[in-house]
């Protein structure tokens, strides 16, 4: 089986990565550790090598090709692809999508920087995060008319923002073993912490929570009752099912 992992910058994308590979002995694929070499060796950072590649797509040809190519070849292998798009290019996979709020990244990354990446404040750090995210999306949505960041293309979501990634291991545990048993009735949910989520309506059900993505925040349409219980309970996180998208 194959595990298809993307998300924001800063929301721990990688640490979970390694986390699958350690602790389900998944063999790990990164592109996004290829393209960083890259970026060193030419001398730029990630903003301006995400501005080399949108003007020569011949990096995102290479790389996605060799997803494909790895994904067909490999099919019988547990892998996992820490990749922006290979759940567009692997041939199948379970897809998921690691959210996380800007400011708590930038806060993140800013703490724990990468050599290629200084950044003088948190506050820098998440503009650049920001930068980087937008122009990544934007050469993608160029290229190949798919959008990143729709939830609908992803199988499992999950947001860091108030978590530790390692809290969510028995989540992923849990998601592929149900993926695995059935993929027809697989139920595709987001886990996030109610302290994330924003109630524009003061009233509501306390049935199912239903939520929708807007601008990197999550808004509840159903369900607020039972986020404000798990708000007072003081819970970690709620799960919650997402609009579909016709």
């Amino acid at each position: 089986m194959h595990i298809t992992i993307t998300g924001k910058t800063g929301s721990g994308k990688t640490t979970i990565s390694k986390l699958i590979q350690d602790e389900l002995g998944y063999e790990r694929y990164s592109t996004g550790e290829y393209q960083r070499e890259i970026a060193t060796k030419l001398g730029v950072d990630m903003v301006e090598m995400n501005e080399i590649m949108r003007d020569n797509l011949s990096y995102d040809h290479m790389i996605d090709s060799t997803v494909e190519r790895v994904s067909r070849e490999r099919a019988q292998d547990k892998l996992i692809f820490d990749s922006r798009m290979a759940w567009h290019f692997a041939v199948k996979s379970f897809k998921i999508f690691i959210s996380i709020d800007p400011d708590v990244a930038g806060a993140r990354v800013f703490e724990n920087p990468r050599s290629e990446e200084p950044y003088t404040s948190a506050k820098e750090a998440a503009e650049q995060l920001i930068a980087r995210s937008t122009a990544e999306n934007l050469r993608f949505r160029t290229i190949y008319g798919v959008d990143n960041y729709d939830y609908a293309n992803y199988d499992l979501i999950i947001d860091t923002t108030y978590s530790d990634v390692s809290d969510y291991m028995p989540i992923i545990r849990e998601a592929l073993a149900a993926y695995e048993a059935s993929p027809e009735t697989y139920r595709r949910r987001i886990y996030i912490s109610p302290k994330s989520l924003r109630m524009p309506c003061k009233s509501g059900d306390d049935g199912d929570i239903v939520i929708a993505p807007y601008k990197g925040r999550h808004f509840v349409l159903a369900g607020h009752a039972s986020v404000r219980a798990a708000l007072e309970a003081g819970d970690k996180y709620v799960i919650a099912d997402i609009p579909k998208t016709e």
